[in-house]
């Protein structure tokens, strides 16, 4: 029978695969401005990985407590435990952002004062988890750019040694165009993994604030009447919202 295809053909895609040792001297190979790029791109990557660890730990770590919370808000709307009790909870557990809000808001007994209280809480601590989102998204929005630019230099690298050394053979051009594809896949790989990290961060701190508003109504129903009836059937307020059991970080 007789064969189609060598068996030295068969070593061809292994022998023509990258490995980490070509990929550093492609890198070592660029100029000096592809080689800032790259660094740009390498620490913005960096920092993108941080703020998603640090966020997604914070988060994570803001969602346990808030179930535990609802657990005890549900205890107190069924009075099977009393105001009080409830705030030393939240004060046993004052970094949460919805025991903020019923801390900041356990002395009022006015609607309009517990609403503006329980906002001003609202704003400070979705701002408060949103800070460094800046960071990502600039690494969103900048990375492609990055890599464009490593990639038009790279061509543009190339071009000009045609023009140095008289010739277009594959010799002079591969340098310039390994430098183009390089800082090109750089700014995806920096880009990609930060427009994740940034909706799925933007998502969680929306459902922190969905809580901390449902919370505020909860709180303006009870203010306004909800805790002289005595059968929590008859009462019309604001159950706690859905666990969210498929969105944890």
């Amino acid at each position: 029978m007789s064969v189609l295809f060598p068996p030295e053909s068969l070593t061809l895609p292994l022998t023509a695969t990258m490995g980490p040792g070509d990929l550093m001297g492609l890198v070592s190979g660029s100029t000096f401005f592809g080689k800032t790029i790259l660094l740009v791109l390498l620490f913005m990557s960096v920092l993108s990985w941080a703020v998603f660890i640090d966020k997604a730990r914070t988060l994570g770590r803001i969602r346990a407590g808030h179930l535990e919370f609802w657990r005890q808000c549900d205890q107190w709307l069924d009075r099977r435990i009393t105001a009080p009790e409830l705030v030393i909870w939240t004060r046993e557990h004052a970094d949460l952002p919805l025991s903020s809000v019923v801390l900041e808001t356990s002395q009022l007994q006015e609607v309009p004062a517990i609403r503006r209280a329980a906002e001003r809480v609202a704003f400070l601590e979705t701002e408060n988890l949103e800070r460094y989102l800046i960071l990502l998204s600039t690494a969103v929005t900048i990375s492609p750019f990055l890599g464009l630019l490593g990639t038009v230099w790279g061509i543009m690298t190339s071009f000009w040694d045609m023009s140095t050394m008289h010739s277009a053979n594959l010799t002079v051009v591969a340098p310039g165009i390994a430098e183009a594809l390089v800082t090109t896949i750089a700014g995806l790989a920096t880009a990609i993994p930060a427009v994740i990290f940034y909706n799925m961060l933007v998502r969680k701190i929306d459902l922190v604030g969905n809580e901390m508003d449902r919370l505020r109504t909860i709180l303006e129903e009870e203010a306004g009447g909800g805790r002289g009836v005595a059968d929590p059937i008859d009462r019309d307020f604001a159950r706690r919202p859905d666990q969210h059991d498929g969105e944890r970080i």
